[in-house]
């Protein structure tokens, strides 16, 4: 009787297959990541920014408007700022119930508080870092349009979004 054996894959076209395989991943890595460059750029330098509390308002200090903005995109996810002026600082007029003074915090946990902030501040660079020199990578090994296109679409879509909430 003829007996139909199964066909076993040559190492060849094993490799074949996989490099196409890996090929496709690059690919889709790189257009991804073009498209998602924008908002990880925007996320990690507002988050910096907000580590050190520089969008907020407080005594003797107004934030420019640009970084409330920029706050509010990032936390809220819309444009609505709401201004607080120096004058409700110095009339008693904040939002906390109890305006009563507090004791400073222990020396050990001021040192954790800005060690931390100082981490923060340094993954934030490091996170646009990377992302630039993906990019970069990016451009140089992939079709550049496509690699436009996409981070374009990327910085584009949520902005069109933001303006339209």
């Amino acid at each position: 009787m003829n007996q139909v054996k199964p066909i076993k894959l040559t190492s060849a076209k094993r490799g074949t297959n996989r490099a196409a395989a890996m090929m496709a991943a690059r690919v889709w890595h790189s257009y991804s990541g073009a498209f998602f460059a924008p908002a990880i750029l925007f996320f990690s330098i507002t988050g910096a920014f907000q580590t050190f509390n520089l969008h907020k308002p407080l005594p003797g200090y107004h934030p420019p408007a640009v970084l409330q903005a920029l706050a509010s995109m990032h936390k809220n996810q819309n444009l609505h700022v709401k201004y607080v002026d120096d004058a409700g600082f110095k009339a008693g007029k904040r939002d906390k119930p109890d305006d009563s003074p507090k004791p400073p915090p222990p020396l050990t946990s001021v040192l954790a508080q800005w060690t931390l902030k100082a981490f923060t501040s340094l993954v934030s660079v490091g996170l646009a870092a990377t992302t630039m020199l993906g990019l970069y990578m990016s451009w140089q090994t992939s079709r550049r349009r496509a690699v436009l296109l996409w981070f374009v679409a990327g910085a584009v879509l949520p902005m069109l979004v933001i303006l339209a909430v």
